[in-house]
């Protein structure tokens, strides 16, 4: 098969809501390449450009194309850039589970550059910060931190404490330990009062 044919094989063997980036397919050709045939795709319906260099196969609905969550796109972006992120503000308040409010915008930490990525009327801002910002083993206690900054230490009572609980169940897979001591200390007594109510 060409090139093109490569490219456009795997994105039709693909699930709907796909992200796609040049670097997906620079092992079948040059970058100018891969951006041709995508630039092609996109002609044809079979993919649609969300932002610069990120492209996603579409799903349909009656409304018309159904697009990826914008968490989606920002993880394919941090892969892109090479860049760690990590959610702030009230997008991590909401992914921790400390508010019900899903953010119309998202923003992260980012190793990589600040920016601002326009995702048709939304956007996803992307703030430079610190190498110790991304210095924990795991993702979790560095996502409550941010999501209890946003929250404040004032408003944490015995409901917050059950919300951290139930995150903290949800993800196995969380480092504390090392991970805790790099959080404000105010910041670790509540993830610790959160763990020891539980036990």
């Amino acid at each position: 098969m060409t090139i093109k044919e490569q490219i456009l094989s795997k994105i039709r063997r693909s699930k709907g809501q796909v992200v796609f980036v040049i670097a997906d397919f620079t092992d079948l050709g040059s970058p100018e390449t891969v951006r041709k045939v995508f630039h092609q795709a996109c002609l044809s319906g079979e993919l649609y450009r969300v932002a610069h260099g990120i492209y996603v196969k579409p799903v349909m609905s009656q409304f018309g194309i159904v697009p990826p969550s914008l968490e989606v796109i920002a993880e394919e972006i941090a892969k892109r850039d090479h860049a760690q992120i990590l959610a702030t503000g009230s997008t991590a308040a909401n992914l921790v589970g400390l508010s019900t409010q899903v953010p119309m915008n998202l923003s992260y930490l980012t190793s990589g550059s600040t920016r601002i990525i326009p995702i048709g009327n939304r956007h996803i801002t992307f703030r430079h910060a610190s190498p110790r910002n991304f210095a924990s083993a795991g993702r979790v206690v560095p996502l409550l931190t941010q999501a209890l900054k946003e929250v404040g230490k004032d408003a944490i009572g015995e409901n917050e404490l059950g919300l951290i609980r139930q995150f903290v169940a949800d993800h196995p897979e969380a480092k504390f330990g090392q991970d805790l001591l790099l959080a404000p200390q105010w910041v670790q007594q509540i993830i610790k009062k959160s763990l020891d109510s539980k036990k």
